[in-house]
């Protein structure tokens, strides 16, 4: 798997947000993704991207939110979380094929991060970025053109 690096600017996203076990991540996020397609029209606009961010793994506690960008946080629409992705780094790999498969994708990834000498910033949020390559798993989770970008922060 090849590594491509970027710097991307501080952008903004609002998104809807889930706590709890990895092990429940599967099971959650269709549900989340489903209620953030059902909302995102609240953040005006026409969506082009959408992201995935992972914030926080703390006692086992994962904090996983599916978001878009948005441009004015005091616009956030009630019960949504604002979320501030600082300026930085990031190795860039894509995930293609099915999103159950996709911790595959991130083990080819890290072992890619090693092979090339570059150090993954644990503290910082991770990212997946889809565009209109993605279908969401409310729709087709074994589908195999599915494809999206997984963005690791760096040190």
């Amino acid at each position: 798997m090849s590594v491509e690096i970027a710097e991307l600017p501080e952008f903004k996203l609002a998104g809807l947000a889930f706590a709890g076990p990895f092990p429940m991540l599967s099971a959650e996020m269709p549900r989340i993704w489903a209620d953030f397609l059902r909302r995102e029209a609240e953040l005006g606009g026409e969506r082009r991207l959408r992201y995935g961010v992972s914030l926080q793994q703390h006692g086992g506690i994962m904090l996983e939110c599916v978001a878009a960008p948005l441009d004015d946080l005091n616009a956030l629409p009630a019960g949504m979380l604002a979320l501030r992705i600082p300026a930085r780094r990031y190795a860039i790999f894509t995930h293609v094929g099915p999103v159950t498969a996709v911790q595959a994708s991130y083990l080819d990834a890290f072992r890619a991060l090693e092979d090339s000498g570059l150090q993954l910033d644990r503290e910082a949020p991770r990212l997946e970025r889809y565009d209109s390559r993605f279908i969401p798993t409310v729709d087709e989770a074994q589908r195999a053109a599915n494809a999206y970008d997984i963005l690791l922060p760096l040190a």
